[in-house]
């Protein structure tokens, strides 16, 4: 798993428990943000968020870039990325949908929510040309 959080408690707690989950983790992590939070409703087959990414919005390419991230990306025969992301940084998918393309992997998102669809419109259809999934 690929992403920012903040140097905080909340930071501290999503590395543990990912950690004691056995998910591997290459974190970047931002002095400037907290880590973000979400509150779930669930009522029947219904779900709402309220989502405060904080940190996750500060996520930089050259984090992405680096040798330890790249080693990863490189191993990888599928990436995912929550099309959340497109209003972070669709240069990070973008250059994970080519490298895919280029090692014969695979690359996912989705279409998570209408709005992005809607409002991130120029840079879904910059990162939709490397998707598989």
């Amino acid at each position: 798993y690929i992403g920012s959080i903040g140097k905080d408690a909340f930071g501290a707690q999503l590395k543990a428990a990912t950690e004691k989950d056995g998910i591997a983790t290459m974190f970047m992590e931002d002095e400037s943000a907290p880590t973000g939070t979400c509150a779930v409703l669930i009522k029947d087959k219904e779900r709402s968020l309220v989502a405060n990414i904080a940190a996750a919005n500060n996520y930089k390419i050259d984090h992405l870039n680096t040798d330890a991230v790249q080693a990863v990306v490189k191993a990888s025969k599928l990436v995912y990325s929550a099309s959340f992301f497109l209003t972070v940084s669709p240069a990070a998918m973008i250059a994970a949908g080519k490298h895919a393309a280029a090692s014969g992997g695979y690359f996912a998102t989705n279409l998570s929510a209408p709005f992005l669809c809607a409002v991130f419109k120029e840079q879904m259809h910059s990162v939709l040309p490397y998707a598989d999934i």
